[in-house]
């Protein structure tokens, strides 16, 4: 019985060693906009801005897109945000993408 409770431990011992290694999603979005050329020199001159890991968009005739985000006003994080968007006409199909929103003032 002992025998079979060390891999299960071992595995649980090694998760949580690795949990703080995980990274933020948000700063990973974050990161990738400063390094996509243009976006990152608004993060030296914008007030602030938000940012939106996934966003989820698909329709069949109807369509619609949902994201959930975060706000940071000169670098530091400040609030949530969430983006929502609904679509009629033509359409068919799903995206996933992310998105950032800078404020100037």
């Amino acid at each position: 019985m002992v025998k079979r409770l060390i891999p299960i431990f071992a595995v649980l011992s090694l998760m949580l060693a690795i949990s703080p290694a995980w990274a933020d999603e948000y700063q990973d979005t974050i990161n990738l906009f400063r390094n996509a050329g243009q976006s990152g020199s608004f993060f030296s001159t914008a007030y602030g801005y938000a940012v939106f890991p996934t966003i989820g968009k698909g329709g069949v005739g109807v369509g619609g897109a949902f994201g959930k985000g975060r706000v940071y006003a000169k670098g530091k994080y400040v609030g949530d945000a969430s983006m929502s968007q609904l679509t009629v006409g033509f359409q068919l199909g799903g995206q996933a993408y992310s998105q950032i929103i800078f404020f100037q003032d």
